[in-house]
Formats: C-alpha cells, sequence, structure tokens
C-alpha cells in the first residue's frame, strides 16, 4: 500500500487494518516512499526506484502481490506496473491518482512550492522545474508541448511511442480499478484518476476516456482491459481521499482479498 504527496505510510494503516480484519494472516507493506514534504519536492523518477527498491526486496511479495496506491502514490503503483511488473502485480487499485496528469497545480501548503505556483502561474510550461514532484506529471495544455518537453509522464504513459512490454504489463493484470473523487481540488482535472484530460486547448471540456488518443491506440492496454471487463472506474462524491471507510470497504476491500499462491501455503498477499 502506497501513501499519497506529502503522506506516510500511517495514513493507509486503517487500509491494511480493514484488509487483515476480513482477511486474517494477511501480510501487507506499507511502503514509506519519500514521506511528508519531501513528496512533494522530489520528482518522480527517484521516488518511483526507491518503490521498485522497497517491493523487489521483500521476499514476502517475490510470487506476486495486489498493490494499492492513492494520490500520487496512485500513479506511482501504475507506474511500478507499467516499468517492472515484478514481481508481478495481480490486482491494481489507484484511489485519486493523476494518471493522465495534471494541467494545474494543486492546492498545497508547502511554502516553497505554493509560492512558486501562485507567483509564476499555472500557464508556464513547468515540466523542468526542479524539486517538484507533480512537475513530473505536468500535462498542461498544449499537446506539443507536452511531448516535446514532459521529462516523465509521456514516457510511462506511452504517448510518444508504444512501448509494447510496458503494454503487455498493464495488460497482464487481472483486474485494475480507478477511483476519482468528485469533488476533488488537489488532482487538475479529476478525471485524471480514470485517465481523462481537458481536450487539448481547453479548461473546461473534459474527454470521455474513449476519446482520449491513448484509449483509442490502446497505448497503455486500457481499451483491452474494458473489453475484458477487467478495468474498474468508479467514483466517490467527496474531496481529494475524502472516502468514507464504509464506501472503501463496499467497493475497494474486495479488490484486495483474493488468494493466490500455490495450493499448499495460500494467502492472500497486498
Amino acid at each position: 500500500m502506497m501513501h499519497g504527496v506529502t503522506g506516510h505510510a500511517s495514513d493507509v494503516q486503517k487500509n491494511a487494518d480493514a484488509v487483515q480484519a476480513r482477511c486474517p494472516g494477511t501480510y501487507v507493506k506499507l511502503l514509506k516512499v519519500y514521506e511528508g514534504e519531501s513528496g512533494l519536492l522530489a520528482s518522480m523518477e527517484p521516488q518511483l526506484s526507491l518503490f521498485t527498491s522497497l517491493v523487489q526486496s521483500d521476499e514476502q511479495l517475490v510470487h506476486g502481490f495486489n498493490l494499492y496506491g492513492e494520490s500520487q502514490g496512485g500513479l506511482l503503483a501504475r507506474a511500478f506496473v507499467v516499468t517492472s511488473n515484478k514481481p508481478p502485480v495481480h490486482n491494481l487499485v489507484s484511489v485519486n491518482g493523476p494518471q493522465a496528469g495534471v494541467g494545474e497545480c494543486p492546492k498545497v501548503e508547502v511554502p516553497k512550492i505554493k509560492q512558486l505556483c501562485g507567483d509564476l502561474g499555472t500557464d508556464l510550461q513547468i515540466y523542468k522545474w526542479p524539486f517538484c514532484s507533480f512537475c513530473s506529471y505536468w500535462k498542461g495544455k498544449d499537446k506539443q508541448g507536452y511531448l516535446g518537453d514532459s521529462q516523465w509522464l509521456a514516457d510511462i504513459n506511452n504517448d510518444r511511442k508504444i512501448n509494447e512490454t510496458r503494454r503487455d504489463n498493464m495488460m497482464s493484470l487481472n483486474k485494475y480499478m480507478a477511483t476519482v473523487a468528485l469533488q476533488d481540488t488537489i488532482v487538475q482535472p479529476p478525471w485524471s484518476a480514470w485517465h481523462s484530460y481537458w481536450a487539448w486547448g481547453s479548461k473546461r471540456k473534459v474527454m470521455n476516456l474513449n476519446e482520449t488518443d491513448g484509449y483509442k491506440s490502446d497505448a497503455l492496454g486500457l481499451k483491452t482491459l474494458a473489453e475484458r471487463g477487467d478495468l474498474i472506474l468508479n467514483s466517490f462524491d467527496g474531496g481529494h481521499l475524502r472516502y468514507t471507510m464504509d464506501w472503501w470497504k463496499t467497493n475497494v476491500l474486495p479488490m484486495l482479498d483474493n488468494k493466490f499462491g500455490d495450493s499448499e501455503s495460500s494467502q492472500a498477499i497486498v
């Protein structure tokens, strides 16, 4: 389980507790990746590198596992599947993850970032700003600017060219759940959580997923997952990560209670 931007591993302890209450004996690993302010002040590549290292060094996960991420952690979780998927992820859940990028600075309270965004505005091309996590998944509103200058997201999303191995990694998932918060003010547009985004040049019209270039070309295998019935897009009516645990237990928990492994020592693993 992976926490959100500026968050801590303890933020998802309640979720781990819910899994273990439903499936006693489940092994749950809470990833400590750039906790607190450092999660906003570091680019995504070193965060993904640490994420991958922590997963691959855990012998409990060697045969595969379910993966859950919140906010920026949801994007990191999906990026792990795309770039590595070793050991393999079975079910992937991302709650309010900026999967298609962002086009406005998030409402944050970290002084350095808040001042930069407030002073310079969100129309600047900030792909190359140092010490800024969301700059790694900045998409802006100009397609050519994004494709030319994106330092991370365009490759993670196969937006420049399709990397077949990365697409295959996504299609190898058993199921993929992506959740949007209908009142989200952190991820802009909120529908990025569903791999959707504003129409290029606009900050009003949000494209349906099947209207996006990535879906049409099946760049990440999302079309394949959808046609298989293994892409689950859901939502809750609240702010960023402001779901209730009742909602979470009803909608998300069933994604994390499956059992796999050899028949003699089968156990659920998150």
